[in-house]
């Protein structure tokens, strides 16, 4: 047709619509449904580490805290009143903040992004979530993903496990530190002493209290989140500052009037500090971290669980002091592996059970009908997901955790039916499990303040030995009372309250 009507003939192409590139649209969160049900792997030492950093930040925290107090009670130290030290303050406000942002950087909550893929004939094959992510499904799928803080269940390690640690790394620790105290410093011996000291404090601080506290959070069926958990221990460090600055700086001037001075060892001084300003102090202390976490306790047993802790905390920062003030001693071998091995057996376990007497009688009041006002806001910004957690080892099984998160172990069963029918009462008034939390630490301080100041003139090997042999009846007498007092706390009626 073309040449008959004088037209050219022309070659049409069809050219593609240029195609531009597909973006598939976000998914976006939804709130956490009811059932959800969250694996996750077993990790028991992850809390440990993860403490430990924390320790050492509320160690610097403490430490900076007193300077400050101070700086505006006893400038100089001296035991009286005054002068303000302006710069004191100023320069522990400097070295405090920092610290701070630390701790709260360490403290932040733990967010888990869960994401759930349901087979639809109305779904997609590809989904794209939030900061890339891209979900690939063989078949169509339905996706949903949410945000919500952490509940995952505290999980410690065994406690034989975290025993025999702490009996491998003193022993081999003190071995390491012997060839000081016996040949004295010389490039070998300091330098081998050098390596072990951190090791050795470490071990020889943190890991009594982290033994215990496994012990009572596997054993008694608390079943708690590990991030309240690692609050209550957290809160118990944090008591230590009034309490520290109430024994080294305002009783020290509250008795400087009287002539009495609370650094002089040996003097009468000291033992006010010792028998009476640190029970009252400390315990009021350790006291106050338990109202303030009082939105835990929902039974008199939650609340032995989180006074006992508090008191952990605060044995976990007071062993440290005491262990750092081992290693720097002359015969530091010696002196570390008995305040080692004394603390951990002895004033670790009595730190938990004086303020688990305060924290059940807390929670015998709050089971009586009594509400505080909720302290602890950033725990409660939003509604907790009610999820069910399961973890796995590392071939992939469920561990099995219900038997001892939910009702008290076989094993402490056991030990209770022993006792059960020698329990004695527990006080379930406040004022009373305070006054009982004091009785016991100063009965515990000044009967040793006592003993040493009797025995301070007579044969120095002879005087140590009964100094320990007094400490064995101490301990005895605490475990007497530990025994007498559990079953009480575990098979309680108000329990169930």
């Amino acid at each position: 047709m073309g040449e008959l009507s004088g037209y050219h003939s022309t070659t049409v192409i069809g050219m593609l619509p240029v195609r531009q590139p597909h973006y598939p649209i976000p998914v976006p969160l939804t709130p956490v449904p009811e059932g959800l049900t969250v694996w996750r792997a077993s990790t028991p030492w992850q809390t440990v580490r993860s403490m430990l950093g924390l320790v050492i930040v509320c160690f610097f925290v403490s430490q900076i805290a007193v300077l400050i107090g101070a700086g505006f009670i006893d400038g100089d130290m001296n035991g009286s009143l005054g002068p303000f030290d302006p710069f004191a303050t100023f320069l522990g406000g400097i070295c405090l903040s920092p610290m701070l942002m630390l701790f709260f950087f360490l403290r932040r909550p733990n967010l888990t992004h869960t994401v759930h893929a349901y087979p639809s004939h109305e779904g997609k094959n590809v989904h794209a979530l939030a900061g890339g992510t891209v979900v690939n499904s063989p078949q169509a799928t339905v996706v949903q993903h949410h945000i919500f803080r952490s509940t995952a269940p505290l999980e410690m390690p065994r406690p034989m496990h975290l025993w025999m640690l702490f009996a491998f790394g003193v022993g081999l620790s003190t071995i390491c530190l012997l060839p000081l105290t016996i040949f004295g410093a010389n490039l070998a011996t300091v330098l081998l002493a050098v390596l072990v000291v951190l090791p050795a404090w470490l071990i020889g601080f943190a890991t009594p209290v982290f033994a215990w506290w496994s012990i009572t959070s596997r054993h008694m069926g608390i079943n708690i989140s590990r991030r309240d958990a690692e609050w209550i221990l957290a809160a118990g460090m944090l008591s230590t500052i009034p309490a520290i600055i109430i024994n080294s700086v305002i009783t020290p001037v509250m008795i400087h009037p009287f002539g009495l001075n609370a650094a002089a060892s040996g003097t009468l001084g000291e033992g006010i500090v010792l028998f009476l300003s640190a029970p009252i102090g400390e315990e009021l202390s350790k006291g106050l971290a338990v109202l303030f976490l009082s939105h835990l306790i929902i039974s008199p047993k939650h609340g032995f669980y989180v006074g006992s802790t508090v008191g952990l905390g605060f044995a976990l920062l007071e062993n440290a002091q005491y262990i750092s003030m081992a290693l720097a001693s002359d015969y530091s071998s010696i002196t570390y592996f008995f305040t080692a091995t004394l603390r951990g057996l002895s004033s670790i376990p009595g730190h938990a059970m004086w303020t688990g007497l305060t924290g059940y009688a807390m929670g015998c009041w709050l089971a009586r009908g009594h509400r505080l006002p909720n302290f602890s806001k950033t725990a409660y910004l939003s509604e907790d997901a009610e999820a069910n957690w399961v973890l796995y080892d590392k071939n992939g099984l469920p561990v099995t955790t219900s038997g001892w998160t939910t009702m008290p172990s076989d094993r402490m069963m056991r030990l209770l039916v022993k006792h059960q029918r020698h329990a004695w009462a527990m006080p379930t008034t406040v004022q009373g499990g305070l006054f009982l939390a004091m009785l016991g630490h100063g009965l515990w301080n000044g009967s040793s303040w006592g003993v040493g100041m009797l025995l301070k003139d007579g044969d120095p090997v002879l005087s140590v030995l009964l100094q320990l042999a007094w400490l064995v009846v101490m301990v005895a007498a605490l475990w007497f009372c530990i025994l007498r007092w559990l079953p009480t706390i575990v098979f309680s009626t108000e329990n169930m309250a």
